[in-house]
């Protein structure tokens, strides 16, 4: 017996050798030799980075709620995305990694996430697509939106109030809300309330007044925008006043109804809308909250009880509600999945200060 057992034990080592071989043959490798990934399915977090770091994206399977992590980093053989990535944004094929603090857009193919162009840009900070022409945020005192065309090159700009942030398509028209523009010497945001209403064709612009610091966009079933508003706080210039929320009637270009939120200094930031497109969900220090397009759960008690909220988003296709925690904005962050009635599904780890995700 003991002479056939050594005999068996190579065997079985020489046929796993081979299928280690045979799976490291088959892994896609981009040009440089990086590990590609093909981001076919599930969810993409973005990471902005630790203060000193640079930020990363992560990949998490929903079937399995497994995250891969540096996905950016593997494909590109240990180059980064750039310093604090903000957002992502994605057309036909292509992702746009936007990493605000070093001033840099990634182009990358999303069958393999390999890097195929640099954009530069003083101060880049979101990116959506319409009509083959991409609008980006420039996020400077002097507000710009600059147009990109298929050939990802920057063909135009349009001025806009001061600290452009969030952006959205809608309606056949581009929105920015601005949300003003830091003062070193007061030490304070001079805080703006402009919604801007780009024609996407001639650049022709149109202002709206909204509610200090629009932060964030969604539309509703309807086809109505609705603007989370942060509201003055503490560091802002002027008196503080509450959150509100703003709905925009976008073909008419006019503010149809604003509902106050919270309470002064209890600020929202990012916002998600359910796939139904009637409830909002937002967050505040204790929790998740809902709003729904009809006034309802307006002023209703925390939904979910969480705590160090940095970003929400919703999976457009299960309703499941995906929360972000920076932690300690140096070590790895978590994503919290939860379903649509608020009952927790998983915790995640992924890359240092998760804000987002876009989905497949």
């Amino acid at each position: 017996m003991e002479k056939s057992i050594l005999p068996l034990v190579l065997i079985v080592l020489f046929f796993s050798s081979c299928q280690n071989e045979i799976e490291k043959e088959n892994v896609l490798l981009t040009e440089c030799g990086g590990e590609a990934f093909d981001f076919d399915s599930g969810v993409l977090v973005i990471n902005e980075g630790s203060f000193q770091g640079s930020g990363t994206l992560s990949h998490i399977d929903l079937s399995t709620n497994l995250s891969t992590k540096n996905i950016y980093k593997n494909a590109n053989c240990g180059v980064p995305a750039g310093l604090f990535i903000q957002s992502a944004s994605f057309n036909k094929g292509k992702g746009y990694i936007i990493a605000n603090g070093s001033g840099e857009i990634q182009v990358v193919n999303l069958s393999t996430f390999e890097h195929e162009k640099t954009i530069t840009l003083s101060y880049p900070r979101y990116m959506v697509f319409l009509d083959n022409k991409g609008f980006i945020t420039n996020g400077t005192k002097n507000g710009n939106v600059f147009v990109l065309d298929i050939n990802h090159d920057i063909i135009d700009s349009i001025s806009v109030a001061e600290g452009p942030d969030q952006i959205i398509s809608s309606n056949g028209r581009i929105l920015v809300g601005s949300k003003g523009h830091w003062d070193s010497n007061l030490y304070k945001t001079i805080v703006d309330s402009t919604v801007t209403i780009i024609n996407p064709y001639d650049l022709s612009t149109k202002e709206l007044l909204a509610w200090g610091k629009p932060s964030d966009f969604v539309e509703d079933k309807n086809g109505k925008v609705w603007v989370a508003c942060s509201g003055n706080g503490e560091y802002d210039e002027g008196k503080d006043t509450k959150s509100a929320f703003i709905k925009i009637d976008v073909v008419n270009g006019v503010v149809e109804d604003t509902l106050i939120v919270g309470e002064v200094g209890n600020t929202i930031s990012k916002i998600a809308i359910n796939p139904h497109g009637d409830i909002i969900y937002y967050f505040r220090r204790d929790g998740v909250y809902r709003l729904g397009i009809n006034g309802e759960y307006q002023n209703d008690e925390v939904f979910i009880s969480v705590k160090g909220s940095y970003g929400i988003e919703v999976d457009p296709k299960s309703g499941d509600l995906f929360v972000f925690d920076a932690v300690d904005f140096a070590s790895a962050g978590k994503v919290r999945r939860y379903s649509p009635s608020g009952i927790e599904i998983a915790t995640i780890e992924v890359g240092v200060a998760p804000n987002g995700a876009i989905f497949y």
